[in-house]
């Protein structure tokens, strides 16, 4: 029997994370007011700039080394992190994403593989329920294209499928494993909205995670390249 695995991203493809931050943001206005929360942000993009990814922690420590116990106190300070250490994450998810990893968990293996934080972002896999939902087959890198291999071995298969809102990741996949890999583009999210990479284009697009309830097994072998 054909193999076949999945390789599930989570934000913006599993979890709505652009909603996340609105209501993050919406936390956080009361505490640390207009223009500190302003601040705040300001600095998320920065190290966002810099890491290549969303870190939830490098990004708390470098606001309270900005900011004086004038302007945030301690006791302020802890608050604004209980907010990201208990956002619950279940009730971001994306309308039947559950159900999509359970659905496709009949047609082969399921993992998450995830850009961020280890420490953020892990919670936040464990909390919105989908590492049980995936059996705790989850990776988290700072750039998982440049670790397929590395993937491959850990989860053999005959065939693999890379769900992902980033259009970039998937043609970066797709230059290397060519016909092994199926790409799929879900359309949420603020990357949505970006140009195709040059010379690339999905294997499959849907608009919304739980459309994918909607392929057979062998609807996930279709590749262009």
């Amino acid at each position: 029997m054909t193999t076949l695995v999945f390789w599930l991203d989570v934000d913006n493809t599993l979890v709505a994370n652009d909603e996340v931050k609105k209501i993050l943001d919406e936390h956080l206005q009361p505490w640390l007011g207009a223009d500190l929360t302003a601040r705040f942000w300001d600095v998320y993009e920065e190290v966002r700039k810099e890491e290549d990814l969303v870190d939830i922690p490098l990004t708390l420590r470098r606001f309270r080394q900005q900011t004086t116990l004038a302007q945030v106190d301690e006791n302020t300070f802890a608050y604004v992190e209980s907010i990201f250490d208990n956002f619950p994450f279940v009730q971001a998810l994306y309308p039947f994403a559950l159900e999509t990893l359970q659905y496709l968990r009949t047609l082969g293996l399921t993992v998450i593989v995830s850009d961020g934080d280890l420490y953020f972002q892990a919670e936040k896999i464990v909390n919105s329920a989908l590492s049980e939902a995936v059996e705790g087959r989850v990776l988290l890198y700072i750039h998982k294209q440049q670790h397929l291999d590395e993937i491959q071995q850990r989860w053999p298969a005959d065939h693999y499928v890379m769900i992902d809102d980033k259009p970039s990741i998937l043609a970066d996949a797709k230059k290397i494993l060519l016909r092994k890999v199926t790409t799929v583009f879900v359309t949420q999210g603020k990357y949505a909205q970006q140009a195709l990479p040059e010379n690339f284009d999905p294997d499959m697009t849907v608009a919304h995670i739980g459309d994918l309830r909607q392929y057979t097994k062998e609807d996930f072998f279709q590749t262009h390249a």
